[in-house]
């Protein structure tokens, strides 16, 4: 390593004049500065820089180990890569392009052609990862080999992308959301994102006719496409984020004028239009926050060469806010469309690069607890030019409310429960005001499951569902589409707080409201309906752990309400409940108590839960979650008060 460090410094001063010629305080066309490479390569040089240098390098020799060849047919839509039967992610296998094997039932599928679109998909998304990687690379070593496999890579690219068609996520000839490489625009702008900067990095040392051939054939059809995609929300801001980095690689701009002052879809508009008070995208979900986030600060990074500022105040508070939204592991709930598992610790490239470039004391805070859960691994840790230090303990703070993005967070200790009583998410919204999740310290006792992969039945037939939620639903029916809830107060305390909200427009004529007090391990959870005309109520708890309750011998049932209710399996039902039901599980005792009990019936079961995570290739598919729930029949009024006691050592 020695030998390595002693090359690494030796070429910060021999070797950078051939990969730039301008400062970064000199306007120019290019995605990292000499200013960049030269932190990259003191990184590199240093002990930890150097392990992730060496595991950026490991990382293109398995690449390498591939096929390199391009694919010449279009490719599909990652939400078509999940097994039908158990929602598993499929495994990619390289050298399997016409066979995916389900990690959870062990089927083999071969012969469905949307798998096989969506395993190209993949081959496009492992090829931008793996030109990413070999930019860093080149930037950290002055090895040229890095610089040709970008080039190799690129014209191979240039040579297929204007034969593929314009098509959209049903295969459809259409040039409505569709991409050429992927099924979406949206992808494709993704996977331009990176690949133009890469571009970038090697330019100098292509040949004039290799410029030309990489610039004609793929980065000015992928702009013309982009520029031709008009969207909105998140979509839009990876369009823009692809546009900025094709702008500064083809040296135009009136296409980053575009991509910052178009008046409806422009950068400046959508951060107006989508960007809450409180920090937080609209979109309902931190999935939903830090997918365009992701865009958003590339953006911003690819444009500083133009005298462009966007680490502004607003960016900052992008990063700064959510964090205290986490529980104390840095995960979220899922909400809305949002994935499960949804983590800060999933988004540390760009927390990496927010570090390097604004210096914020609550993203290194961040960094030091992801760090202590996973390696440091991300090649834009190497713009930083510091060391992280793992931070002792988990993040422990304090109550906090998002009154814009409509949750809040009640926290003693390490247990947390929270509350969501707004956003509606644009067009990722689920119909769950007034839904609650609690969280141990470890891990969620009850959940709000996010979202399944969208071409999954699930999805639209459970996930996306008032029932699925932690919650009190009406005459079997979904909440209005449409429906808000609001704050009605919120008082953080040492070792809790309370915080109320109600919810009037989620049925038609039933005024919800939902009480939280915690302190300590123990938190108070009061569910109160009133209507003046007669519904049924059924109060939701779904559990991730098994519960245990004393209510009788019960009657095997099946539900058929609805057909979200007919996903609830292994049904009993079990009458006259009383005015308390104490239910246990491994990790907390709650008490229920009824206002009025008469007719009241208990329904307990089993469901898809957690679904299989997004990014998982190896996993056992959705897990099973166990509803509890209480229902009334010809009611006007209900009213449920439950007491958590929470096993945890509350941080203590």
């Amino acid at each position: 390593m020695k030998h390595l460090n002693l090359r690494l410094l030796f070429s910060v001063f021999v070797l950078l004049p051939a990969l730039f010629t301008a400062s970064a305080s000199e306007k120019g066309y290019y995605c990292y500065s000499p200013e960049d490479v030269a932190a990259i390569r003191k990184s590199a040089g240093s002990k930890w820089g150097g392990k992730i240098l060496e595991r950026i390098i490991i990382g293109i020799d398995e690449r390498r180990s591939h096929d390199l060849a391009v694919p010449t047919v279009e490719g599909g839509h990652i939400h078509h890569y999940f097994c039908d039967k158990d929602g598993q992610r499929l495994t990619f296998d390289w050298d399997k392009p016409h066979a995916h094997l389900c990690s959870a039932c062990k089927t083999v599928y071969t012969g469905v052609d949307r798998y096989d679109w969506a395993w190209i998909y993949m081959v496009h998304r492992k090829n931008y990862e793996y030109l990413h990687a070999c930019a860093f690379a080149y930037m950290a070593t002055g090895k040229a080999k890095y610089a040709e496999y970008i080039r190799d890579m690129l014209l191979d690219y240039a040579s297929k992308y204007p034969a593929y068609k314009e098509h959209n996520a049903a295969r459809q000839l259409t040039d409505q959301h569709s991409g050429k490489a992927f099924a979406q625009s949206l992808d494709e702008a993704t996977w331009i994102t990176y690949v133009a900067p890469a571009y970038t990095v090697v330019k100098n040392t292509l040949k004039p006719d290799e410029v030309r051939r990489i610039e004609d054939g793929l980065l000015r059809p992928c702009a013309v496409l982009l520029l031709h995609r008009p969207a909105g929300a998140n979509w839009q801001m990876w369009h823009n984020s692809g546009l900025a980095a094709l702008g500064v690689a083809l040296e135009d701009d009136s296409i980053i004028d575009k991509v910052l002052n178009d008046p409806e879809r422009g950068y400046h508009a959508l951060m107006k239009k989508h960007l809450n008070p409180d920090g937080w995208i609209n979109e309902a979900s931190p999935n939903y926050h830090y997918f365009p986030l992701q865009a958003l600060i590339r953006t911003a990074d690819v444009l500083r060469c133009r005298g462009v500022n966007l680490y502004d105040d607003d960016m900052r508070r992008m990063f700064s806010a959510p964090v205290k939204g986490v529980y104390p592991d840095l995960s979220f709930p899922a909400h809305s469309d949002g994935w499960y598992g949804a983590s800060i610790v999933s988004e540390l490239p760009i927390h990496e690069l927010a570090y390097a470039r604004m210096h914020d004391g609550v993203v290194k805070q961040v960094l030091e607890h992801a760090y202590a859960q996973v390696e440091r691994t991300a090649c834009e840790a190497l713009l930083t030019c510091e060391d992280i230090v793992q931070a002792r303990g988990p993040m422990l703070q304090p109550s906090w409310c998002y009154p814009e993005s409509g949750f809040l967070c009640l926290r003693s200790g390490s247990i947390t429960s929270v509350l969501k009583f707004g956003g509606q998410g644009i067009g990722h919204g689920h119909p769950d005001k007034l839904s609650i999740t609690v969280h141990d310290g470890t891990k969620e006792l009850v959940s709000d499951f996010g979202t399944c992969a969208y071409g999954l039945k699930l999805y639209l037939d459970w996930y996306r569902n008032s029932l699925p939620h932690n919650m009190v639903t009406v005459d079997y029916k979904n909440q209005h589409a449409k429906a808000l809830g609001r704050l009605v107060s919120f008082e953080a305390t040492p070792d809790g707080g309370t915080a109320e909200a109600e919810c009037t427009d989620a049925y038609t004529g039933v005024d919800m409201r939902r009480r939280l007090a915690l302190h300590g391990n123990t938190l108070y959870d009061t569910f109160e309906c009133t209507s003046d005309s007669a519904h049924v109520y059924e109060y939701v708890l779904l559990f991730n752990e098994r519960p245990q309750f004393e209510a009788g011998q019960g009657e095997a049932v099946v539900l058929g309400e609805s057909k979200v209710h007919a996903h609830i399996n292994n049904v009993k039902k079990y009458a006259g409940i009383g005015k308390e039901l104490a239910i246990d599980t491994k990790s907390a005792r709650i008490s229920l108590t009824f206002d009025n009990p008469d007719g009241a019936e208990l329904l307990a079961g089993e469901a898809p839960g957690i679904p299989a995570l997004k990014l998982a290739e190896d996993g056992t598919g959705a897990r099973t979650c166990y509803p509890v729930i209480v229902r009334w029949h010809g009611q006007k009024d209900m009213k449920v008060t439950a007491k958590w006691t929470i096993s945890s050592n509350n941080g203590k």
